[in-house]
């Protein structure tokens, strides 16, 4: 069957096409038909009186209940604005009032959203409209890493384009077993759930907050064999698993977001699983995923993030009097993509982020400014350098923070750390290198200092040197540079 928008998932469960199953860390649950069909009923005898294309926030837990409710929005022509089930109220309400949500569905029941205003429809229904790919399918909203939340609004084909092109070159295929540990309200979680009922796999929806000990029992329990992950549980993971002597044999292939992974973490990994194909990416919400490295080519091309994903082009821009002029090979620029896979805007057209869209001479003729830069090699193979909003000047000498941030952490005595740009006491600016150790001790903190000084140009060394007992984490188990400033500067 094919999949033109995501009301054909709902049809494949109910129709019996979907062959996968869905279950949960705690449970054996399978998701059947009933469940889809209790959810759509929800929907239909709510007190909202929903109209197709209306805005609806779903408190989305990883469990059954989500899933059906999900799935059923899409199968109504409701647009999902998918947010945390522990969400503060606050927050809530904001992402309602800016997307204009008519509802919001919580444990179990749909509320009306107190502040909805109604809208005029151009067109006037007797009859359900059917869901097409040009309509919108999700509003997502970004973790606000770089400033106020924004949402970014996908259309179905926008998240089919992704779903198909990610599916190819990760090669999921009907025997796969996906364990999803990001949570269903986040785009990570959420891709996890498409792929499974896309391609008729398996996903184990894990509940809880996150453990190793206890995903790493999951792996082992429902044979996982693809597993994505952050930098940070990707990290707290690999150190477990040697510990414990864990079972991951199952584990066939690792994908991450949120962040670069180290090259000591990729290789800790390798050396548990020999066979284990670890996809180094690179994407934004925006447009989901941008580029991939091949697994095989992974210690010819260590550091790079490899090439464009299948349907979409990349390029890395330099703008110069108003014209974008493409980089030359080892030069640093803007990276800029186009594809179906790119969202439609903001919702607030007045948004400011990293990202931008660059219009072109026809409605889908459009450029993704992302925001961060990169460089390529000879190959044509790019390498990422940072956000241009995080480039920190120090001395004159330009520093970016992910580039060092990746060379700081293979030492194998540093858990995470974050590169920082802060001003001086002379109001100049500098870096800050803020680091959290797998075990702390003075010892461990001398010879840490002494080997970044060693091992690193004094002009791209931070001037400052701090060590947590914890890093700053957002919800999604990034590193959470915004507070993590906030918490530097008291």
């Amino acid at each position: 069957m094919a999949v033109f928008s995501l009301a054909e998932l709902y049809q494949r469960v109910v129709d019996k096409s979907f062959t996968g199953c869905i279950l949960t860390s705690e449970t054996e649950e399978q998701l059947v038909t009933e469940d889809l069909l209790s959810a759509t009923d929800k929907i239909r005898s709510s007190i909202c009186s929903f109209h197709f294309g209306d805005r609806v926030l779903i408190r989305a837990d990883n469990n059954i209940e989500s899933v059906a409710t999900l799935l059923a929005a899409w199968h109504y022509g409701l647009v999902v604005v998918p947010v945390k089930h522990d969400i503060d109220n606050s927050a809530t309400d904001s992402i309602a009032a800016d997307c204009n949500a008519k509802a919001i569905w919580s444990q179990g029941e749909w509320l009306p959203c107190e502040h909805h205003q109604q809208e005029e429809h151009q067109f006037k229904f007797n009859s359900q409209p059917r869901v097409c790919g040009s309509d919108l399918a999700m509003v997502i909203y970004t973790s606000g890493s770089t400033g106020k939340p924004k949402g970014i609004m996908l259309t179905h084909n926008n998240v089919v384009t992704a779903l198909k092109s990610i599916s190819l070159y990760l090669d999921i295929h009907s025997q796969e077993k996906i364990l999803a540990l990001s949570p269903l309200s986040f785009d990570y979680g959420l891709y996890q759930l498409l792929f499974a009922i896309k391609n008729d796999c398996s996903l184990t929806l894990y509940q809880g907050s996150f453990n190793p000990m206890k995903v790493l029992a999951t792996i082992a329990k429902h044979k996982i064999t693809l597993l994505p992950l952050v930098p940070a549980m990707a990290t707290a993971l690999e150190k477990v698993a040697r510990v414990m002597k864990a079972d991951i044999s199952s584990v066939a292939k690792l994908t991450n977001t949120g962040g670069h992974l180290g090259e000591s973490v990729i290789r800790g990994w390798k050396s548990l699983s020999a066979d284990i194909r670890v996809y180094a990416m690179y994407g934004l919400t925006e447009c989901k995923r941008a580029l991939y490295l091949d697994p095989d080519l992974w210690e010819e091309k260590i550091g790079s993030v490899g090439k464009p994903i299948p349907g979409l082009d990349a390029k890395i821009f330099i703008e110069r009097d108003g014209l974008f002029h493409e980089a030359e090979a080892g030069e640093i620029g803007e990276l800029y993509v186009r594809g179906s896979a790119v969202m439609q805007s903001y919702y607030d057209q007045n948004a400011s982020g990293g990202a931008k869209i660059i219009a072109g001479r026809y409605r889908d003729d459009n450029w993704l400014s992302t925001g961060d830069l990169f460089s390529q090699d000879d190959d044509g193979f790019f390498y990422f350098k940072g956000r241009t909003k995080e480039l920190i000047k120090q001395a004159g000498f330009c520093l970016y923070p992910t580039e060092l941030e990746a060379q700081f952490e293979k030492h194998k005595d540093i858990n995470l750390c974050a590169v920082l740009g802060k001003e001086d006491r002379y109001g100049d600016e500098i870096a800050l290198l803020v680091i959290q150790l797998t075990e702390d001790s003075d010892e461990t903190r001398k010879n840490v200092t002494e080997w970044l000084k060693s091992t690193t140009d004094s002009d791209y060394l931070p001037r400052e040197i701090r060590f947590v007992d914890e890093m700053a984490l957002t919800i999604n188990s990034k590193v959470d540079k915004k507070r993590l400033k906030e918490i530097m500067s008291n």
